[in-house]
C-alpha cells in the first residue's frame, strides 16, 4: 500500500478522484481492476456523479468485481433502467438507496466526499457526512432527467456542472498525492500532430483533454483514456469501456507510480 516509505516517518495519504460520465462510468470500474492487480490501494476517495456512486461504493470497501456487481448484476438492461426510464418523478436517491442501503459516511471504511451543486445558488456542494446514498443521489442526479435531491432545505443536482473531476475534494480530505479518472476525453481536431500534441501532453506531462476543468491543477495524475467514441448515456457497449479503463490504467501505471511516489 502506498504512504509506507522508510524515508518518512508519515505516511503520505493517496486519495482517488473519480469523474462523472454516466455510462462511461464503466472505464473506472477497469480503472479499479488495474490497481488491484497492482496492489495500489488508496486512503480517501472523492467522486462526482457516476463516479460518486462507484467511488462511493469503493469507501465502502468493495472491490471491482462486488461495484460491477452492484451496479452491473442485473444485466445491461436495469443499468439502463435505472439511468434512463425512471426518468419521470424519479429520485436518483431512492434508486440509490437501494444499492447501498442505509449507509452513514461514518460508516465507511475510507474518507469518502460526493460532489454536487445547490440548484438554487448554483454552488458547488461538497459532501462528506450524512447518509451516503442520499448524497450519491444529489451528486447524480442530472437535471433534467432526475429531480433535484433536497437535503437540509436545499436543493441538490449533479456536480458535473461544477466539479467534473474532484480532485481538488479528494486533496481536502488529507491525501498529499492524488489520482483522477476523466471520462470526458476525446476531442477530435484537424490540427497538426504537434499542436495536438501539445494541447494533450504540456510541460507537466499530465494528458490534457480541457485544461478549464480544475480537476487537472489539483492532481498529480490524470487517467484520461479517448471515449470520444462513445456518449454517457451509451450502456451497450459499456463492456469495451471497462476494458479501455483497464488497459489506459495499466499502460500508465509506471509513470503514474512514479508522480506519486
Amino acid at each position: 500500500m502506498f504512504g509506507k516509505s522508510k524515508k518518512n516517518k508519515k505516511n503520505k495519504k493517496i486519495g482517488l478522484a473519480l469523474g462523472g460520465g454516466g455510462a462511461k462510468g464503466a472505464v473506472h470500474l477497469g480503472v479499479l481492476r488495474a490497481f488491484e492487480e497492482e496492489g495500489v490501494r488508496f486512503d480517501a476517495v472523492a467522486g462526482t456523479s457516476i463516479g460518486s456512486i462507484i467511488g462511493g461504493l469503493y469507501a465502502k470497501g468493495y472491490g471491482w468485481r462486488e461495484i460491477e456487481s452492484v451496479i452491473m448484476g442485473g444485466g445491461v438492461n436495469d443499468v439502463a433502467a435505472m439511468f434512463i426510464k425512471r426518468v419521470a418523478g424519479s429520485g436518483v436517491d431512492e434508486m440509490i438507496g437501494e444499492i447501498v442501503g442505509k449507509t452513514d459516511f461514518s460508516d465507511l471504511k475510507l474518507p469518502f466526499a460526493a460532489v454536487a451543486v445547490d440548484l438554487d445558488s448554483g454552488e458547488e456542494k461538497v459532501f462528506t457526512q450524512g447518509d451516503v446514498a442520499t448524497c450519491m443521489g444529489a451528486s447524480s442526479a442530472i437535471a433534467p432527467y432526475f429531480r433535484a435531491v433536497t437535503i437540509d432545505g436545499r436543493r441538490y443536482v449533479d456536480g458535473a456542472y461544477r466539479n467534473i473531476i474532484p480532485c481538488d475534494a479528494a486533496r481536502a480530505l488529507g491525501c498529499d498525492k492524488v489520482v483522477g479518472v476523466d471520462l470526458s476525453c476525446g476531442r477530435r481536431s484537424t490540427a497538426n500532430g504537434k499542436k495536438i500534441l501539445d494541447e494533450m501532453y504540456p510541460s507537466n506531462g499530465i494528458p490534457v483533454c480541457n485544461p478549464t476543468q480544475k480537476g487537472y491543477s489539483a492532481c498529480d495524475y490524470m487517467i484520461a483514456p479517448d471515449l470520444a467514441a462513445f456518449t454517457s448515456t451509451d450502456f451497450r457497449n459499456m463492456g469495451e469501456m471497462f476494458d479501455i479503463g483497464y488497459f489506459s490504467a495499466k499502460e500508465a501505471m509506471p509513470a503514474l507510480l512514479a508522480a506519486i511516489k
